[in-house]
């Protein structure tokens, strides 16, 4: 019995020993900090660039406890640390300067640094599935950064002829890694919606931390340095430094949003907004709507751990919806051709796409909407006019008062 014992287990070692992940001949540490920096356009590679001066100066990089990877996609015509143009990746140790002669020489397939579309998902599980076999650790950090559209998308590759990568493509991409990450970063404009974070419901995410509006620079060496100084600090913890960071290099910036939110809270939220608009369209009386939306402040109070606002939004709670103005009485193009469960699973999984119909078309559904929420809505500040603050708009109709 004891020989079909041993039999058994070297044959399970030798079948699967062989499929593990990460690189045996690699030392884990306590993080892994993967920098996905897709400065494949002008504005964005310039951002960059300050940043990695900064960091140089600053002298944060790699230490025995935390491994700091980053893939950098440049753009044409800036000269700066030798005015490469395609895409390389480095293991980041303190004083690196991001040069061809400092990139890492095999991504696994016997080549370097090469021309990727960092806006194609397979480009992005192929860096994650990459750095944690290579450089693995007991917590993962993934931070995504380019222009961002909230539920549209985010990273654009302009010299893959402006290719764009939909949420639900950043989605697969995170998924198909297999990698648990304690805390994803979205270092672009406008990601911190309820239809983002919805759509990456299926994923093992622990932290999220964004923007609900146009975003600004991130402190990149200040989050750097914070990781590395404190090897042991917790994804939650790590998420309100982001923040704190965040504010303080903007202190006279009065429209930056930033907020960390606990991602296995996130279901109680869309489960609260789904009830809300499904009451409110069974023409109820403003007072049920009331309680419905206590349910939504509730859950969203649970869900975001940190944020910090400007002024402009002192009132926001960290969480956006789509909700976009109408135009002369119109609704927008992209709420009929876009805002659809082909492109986002949120608006039909909701009902909040029937909630909005029903809102811009008053007059053709007299008597469903309660007058009551147009007077709060109209008082609510617009995130680049296509969405506002959940939690304020849900604020205002628990507090509003009839006259």
């Amino acid at each position: 019995m004891k020989k079909n014992i041993m039999f058994f287990l070297l044959l399970f070692l030798t079948l699967f020993g062989c499929c593990k992940l990460t690189d045996p001949d690699k030392n884990s540490k306590t993080w892994t900090f993967m920098w996905y920096l897709d400065g494949d356009e002008g504005s964005m590679q310039q951002d960059f660039i300050n940043a990695f001066y900064n960091i140089i100066a600053t002298g944060v990089g790699s230490t025995d406890e935390v491994n700091i990877i980053m893939q950098f996609d440049r753009y044409p015509h800036m000269d700066d640390f030798g005015g490469w143009e395609i895409t390389h990746r480095f293991y980041y140790t303190p004083g690196m300067e991001p040069t061809p002669a400092n990139a890492i020489t095999d991504w696994g397939d016997g080549q370097g640094g090469r021309e990727v579309n960092m806006a194609d998902p397979e480009t992005l599980q192929s860096f994650i599935t990459w750095s944690v076999a290579h450089y693995p650790a007991d917590h993962y950090a993934l931070m995504l950064a380019d222009h961002g559209y909230g539920w549209q998308g985010l990273l654009m590759d302009m010299t893959s002829d402006g290719a764009f990568m939909t949420v639900r493509d950043m989605v697969d991409a995170l998924g198909s890694s297999g990698v648990h990450l304690d805390l994803l970063a979205l270092d672009a404009c406008t990601m911190q919606m309820i239809e983002v974070l919805h759509e990456m419901r299926n994923l093992s995410i622990d932290i999220v931390v964004g923007s609900e509006n146009l975003g600004t620079t991130w402190a990149f060496a200040e989050i750097l340095q914070a990781i590395t100084d404190d090897p042991n600090i917790t994804a939650a913890n790590l998420g309100k430094e982001i923040c704190d960071f965040y504010y303080d290099i903007h202190p006279a910036d009065t429209t930056i949003t930033l907020s960390t939110v606990q991602f296995d809270k996130v279901p109680a939220v869309t489960e609260a907004v789904a009830d809300f608009a499904e009451t409110v369209l069974d023409s109820v009386p403003f007072t049920i709507a009331q309680t419905k939306a206590q349910i939504i402040v509730d859950a969203i109070e649970d869900a975001v751990l940190y944020k910090v606002n400007g002024s402009n939004y002192a009132q926001a709670g960290g969480i956006a919806i789509y909700w976009p103005a109408s135009f002369q009485g119109y609704m927008p193009e992209m709420f009929f051709y876009s805002y659809i469960d082909e492109v986002i699973d949120f608006p039909e999984d909701t009902s909040w796409r029937d909630f909005l119909f029903v809102y811009y078309n008053v007059m053709q559904y007299p008597g469903i909407m309660p007058p009551e929420i147009y007077h709060v809505k109209d008082t609510l500040a617009y995130f680049d006019s296509t969405s506002v603050d959940l939690y304020d708009f849900c604020k205002g109709i628990v507090d509003f008062q009839t006259p």
